[in-house]
């Protein structure tokens, strides 16, 4: 289903002649990686290159006679293979060449057509045909070497027609040039259309799984703590952490269960859905972490998985604003609501456990303290145990101390968080 949806959502579709993606994000993307990789590949076809001009510079003195080999010799050592290591140079340094590199691989061809082709020909007295065989080589080589894409490959193929029908020939020479030069020019224009295609389409299947893969990150980063997220898809086995002193709340909608008897569903999630976003953004804001929700309970807990040495104030001050989000959203209830909230401070132990559905929990007396807490509290109380007060006296106003019988703890020492010093 995931893939699905993203397929759905991120299919790219590409023209179907000069191939460009419909969306010009992914076009932008496209071209920048296509161009990295063209810049890897063109310091080797640079000296692919060197090596050809080289080889073909003993193979002109076996085509033609010593003083038309030299005048070769010239034009091949003394120009073209010069101009190719300054080529070489700019590849690795030149930003220019960078950022344009598809004009620069047609100027360098074309350049190197001109010169080992129309200037070589009417040089040194070489067979229309040699010429034209290494100026094939030349555009084949470069289309795949250089990354050309469509529009390269078509300005490409131009300057090759036209070198080729213009070399110096007799007429006994036309059938032998044209009709080449028509058929290799279609060639190269297929194999660069192929070559692009596969390119694009490896491209989008590289951006189908990154888009995959960050969509699964989110994902789990959205149900796991970042942090313990990344140590899960590490580290095997359970994992588990005690904290000597951390601060966890919980909260509890008093007079839920009318309301959800007299709403609809799709209303009732609504509602507690639009509460709870709120809810999540305080405690991103204040780097609070979001434990879990039960039906209308909210438990969160500070100083874990990052330490915070206020965790108690964190959970104090996130504890008034979800008084105040309540109030304000209170009146687009059907019926009034209040809430009550407990915290408690002290150790905990906290993990991911089991190998479905991972879930990051805390243990410990903290937590069950944290827990009665609420469920002793009073509607639109923060009632807090004495381990918070005390780490929150000198910078909060509380009630007077109250006994409170907890169950399963007995007589507790509790006291109600009345908000921040005037």
């Amino acid at each position: 289903m995931l893939s699905g949806w993203l397929q759905e959502r991120h299919a790219l579709h590409m023209g179907s002649w000069m191939l460009e993606f419909d969306q010009p994000d992914a076009e932008r993307e496209f071209r920048a990686y296509d161009d990295a990789a063209g810049l890897r590949q063109a310091r080797i076809a640079v000296w692919v290159a060197v090596f050809f001009v080289v080889v073909y510079g003993g193979v002109d003195f076996l085509v033609v006679g010593s003083g038309d080999a030299e005048a070769a010799a010239v034009i091949r050592f003394a120009i073209a293979t010069p101009a190719l290591l300054v080529a070489a140079v700019l590849v690795r340094r030149a930003a220019f060449v960078a950022r344009h590199l598809q004009l620069c691989a047609v100027v360098l061809v074309g350049f190197i057509m001109v010169l080992l082709g129309t200037v070589l020909a009417r040089t040194a007295d070489l067979p229309a045909t040699y010429v034209h065989t290494s100026g094939t080589v030349t555009l084949i080589g470069a289309i795949g070497l250089l990354r050309m894409r469509m529009h390269a490959t078509g300005a490409a193929v131009a300057i090759y027609a036209a070198v080729s029908l213009t070399l110096p020939r007799g007429t006994d020479q036309l059938e032998t040039i044209v009709a080449p030069t028509i058929g290799l020019s279609t060639i190269a224009v297929i194999v660069g259309y192929a070559l692009e295609r596969l390119r694009r389409t490896a491209f989008e299947r590289q951006r189908a799984v990154e888009l995959e893969r960050a969509r699964s990150e989110e994902l789990l980063f959205n149900v796991l703590p970042v942090p313990i997220a990344q140590r899960l898809r590490t580290e095997p086995g359970a994992i588990a952490d005690s904290a000597p002193s951390v601060s966890v709340l919980f909260s509890d909608i008093v007079g839920f269960t009318p309301v959800s008897e007299a709403l609809p569903a799709e209303e009732l999630v609504g509602l507690l859905d639009t509460m709870f976003r709120e809810f999540d953004a305080l405690c991103d804001l204040r780097g609070i972490e979001k434990i879990k929700t039960v039906g209308d309970a909210y438990m969160a807990v500070a100083g874990l998985p990052v330490p915070d040495e206020n965790h108690a104030a964190s959970l104090a001050e996130l504890a008034l604003d979800m008084q105040r989000t309540l109030t304000r959203l209170s009146p687009s209830w059907p019926s009034p609501i209040a809430m009550r909230i407990g915290i408690a401070s002290g150790p905990v132990v906290a993990g991911v456990i089991g190998q479905r559905k991972f879930t990051y929990d805390l243990w410990g007396d903290t937590v069950n303290t944290a827990s009665r807490m609420e469920s002793h509290g009073r509607p639109h109380r923060i009632q807090v145990s004495e381990a918070t007060h005390a780490l929150l006296e000198d910078r909060y106003m509380f009630s007077d101390p109250q006994v409170v019988d907890v169950k399963g703890k007995g007589p507790m020492t509790t006291y109600f968080l009345l908000g921040a010093p005037a």
